[in-house]
């Protein structure tokens, strides 16, 4: 779990090893903008992620899935409350990532770490929203340096042997 209180901002995630689920608990700004931290959402779980994973000793390991959690912002209510009553799969997909808060947030940190939305799923309770992902290119391990200068393209091959991930099986807190 980690949590970050920067100025009056309030940010709250949880990453699970052993799912691979990041879960978004509660990510607030003030609502006095001369009181708020001047940092974003995608830069907050980034730093969080980033201790998150080297606490854990999973510094290869990115999120499967992101599961938006007791969701109170307006316009995904808004999104929820349409995909409820017209069951429309591909119109609540792109109306989340496109139209919503939650969505677009959702969308900003899947890109910074490099991944793709493959689905999204509506759980009715709390209307909380889970996100399948997947990456979107091979990742280069943190561990490896950097290829020599010049031609980078084998070095972004595809390895055929699969690369060993270490995993714990708890919950993080950076506290």
């Amino acid at each position: 779990k980690a949590y970050s209180h920067p100025s009056s901002d309030y940010f709250t995630n949880i990453m699970n090893f052993s799912t691979g689920e990041l879960v978004f608990d509660a990510n607030f700004k003030s609502k006095h903008p001369d009181r708020r931290s001047g940092l974003n959402a995608t830069e907050v779980t980034s730093y969080q992620y980033l201790g998150m994973t080297k606490i854990a000793g999973a510094l290869n390991m990115l999120p499967k899935t992101m599961l938006r959690q007791h969701i109170t912002n307006p316009s995904t209510n808004e999104v929820i409350k349409i995909y409820k009553t017209d069951k429309n799969y591909p119109r609540f997909y792109n109306n989340f990532l496109r139209n919503s808060d939650n969505g677009r947030s959702s969308l900003r940190i899947t890109n910074t770490f490099s991944l793709e939305v493959t689905s999204i799923k509506l759980k009715s309770i709390d209307n909380n929203i889970r996100l399948h992902l997947e990456p979107k290119i091979p990742l280069i391990s943190a561990e490896e340096p950097l290829s020599p200068r010049g031609d980078m393209h084998e070095y972004f091959a595809p390895d055929s042997s699969p690369l060993e991930t270490r995993r714990q099986a708890n919950c993080c807190a950076i506290l």
